[in-house]
């Protein structure tokens, strides 16, 4: 298949924040979202969150009536159609003739400022999996800090992320997923900051925003995926540094904790994805990367079957290693997946190390 070029969206730079939310299941039709500004209806971007309106964060925020069709600012976006005072909404547009989607969960009430977060699914996966899966927890984080999060749906179910290694069809297509994720953040609208997360392979294209949208991001959280060996990477490596976070897991039997091949056993993303680096050499690589050293300022320390290495300075690096913890996202309820740990909140330590600064 032809590699595609996206059209890109005028880049818009945010500040950067996230929080959970108590979470509501979807059961189909059209989310509702909530408008933020008296008479920003037509200005708005897809979600109506006001980044252009004047508005009390202590105000009401008025409402969009049912049915109203929110017009995004693009040509090539598809409108979205809102109901009354829902904290979900749901979003799609066409970038370059696919069309991508996304779901958003806003914490009630919307302030004109709200952070964001960017939520990103493994390989095989979807937004709305991964919600099902560990949403509560991200919601919770996200009701107690105030931010959106964003759950974003790869291209057929998988992302154009930086490894060099297989062939999967968001690679094949040549798909401009950080074009994606700027036309997500300019869609939501808030004037907030912005971070990302990402499980397996959405971990992987967390670390490409991290390398070449660091205008977007302010900060990166990385679960059960380790930066790949050089000859395995194509991102441009010499952007702005951003601070960064890996939670890993001891027993991970497809990101090996140290280091070597990746292959995805089962479904339509299955193949190798070439060699990763261990753990500790990834963030080693990134702490290089963001100027604050080879030798870790506090760690390894350990905490039960916690072990935490921290590279301080302006844009810090962390390294989590949990032990009995396999290629799963670890959660305060309990975590996903197989796992005979005892319950880690990687939510909430990343949301509180990426804005602790």
């Amino acid at each position: 298949m032809a590699a595609m070029s996206a059209t890109l969206l005028p880049s818009v730079t945010h500040t950067r924040s996230m929080v959970p939310a108590v979470r509501q299941r979807e059961h189909g039709g059209i989310e509702a979202v909530r408008q933020r500004a008296r008479g920003c209806v037509a200005a708005a971007v897809v979600f109506p969150v006001l980044a252009s309106c004047a508005v009390s964060t202590s105000e009401s925020a008025p409402l969009v009536t049912p049915s109203a069709t929110v017009t995004p600012a693009t040509a090539s976006a598809t409108p979205i159609t809102a109901s009354p005072a829902a904290p979900e909404a749901t979003g799609s547009t066409i970038l370059d003739g696919v069309e991508r989607t996304w779901r958003t969960y806003s914490p009630m009430p919307m302030r004109a400022d709200s952070p964001i977060l960017l939520v990103l699914h493994g390989s095989g996966g979807t937004g709305a999996g991964l919600r099902d899966a560990i949403g509560a927890d991200i919601e919770k984080v996200a009701d107690e800090h105030g931010f959106v999060v964003a759950y974003v749906d790869g291209y057929r179910n998988n992302w154009n992320e930086c490894r060099v290694g297989g062939r999967w069809p968001a690679k094949v297509a040549g798909v401009d997923d950080v074009a994606l994720m700027r036309h997500v953040v300019e869609s939501i609208g808030t004037g907030g900051p912005v971070y990302a997360v990402g499980f397996s392979s959405g971990g992987h294209m967390a670390m490409r925003l991290a390398l070449e949208a660091s205008d977007l991001v302010g900060g990166v959280g990385v679960v059960a995926a380790n930066p790949p060996v050089v000859g395995n990477q194509s991102c441009v490596t010499d952007g702005d540094p951003v601070p960064m976070m890996f939670v890993e897991g001891r027993e991970d039997p497809i990101n090996p904790l140290s280091g070597g091949e990746v292959r995805v056993r089962a479904g339509s993303s299955q193949g190798s994805r070439g060699e990763v680096l261990s753990a500790a050499d990834g963030a080693r690589w990134y702490a290089r990367h963001n100027g604050v050293g080879t030798v870790p300022e506090r760690g390894p320390e350990r905490a039960g079957g916690v072990e935490s290495t921290v590279w301080d300075g302006a844009d810090p690096v962390r390294l989590v290693v949990l032990d009995d913890t396999g290629h799963t996202f670890p959660t305060a309820s309990g975590g996903w997946g197989p796992s005979g740990a005892e319950p880690y909140d990687a939510p909430g330590e990343i949301w509180r190390f990426l804005t602790s600064g």
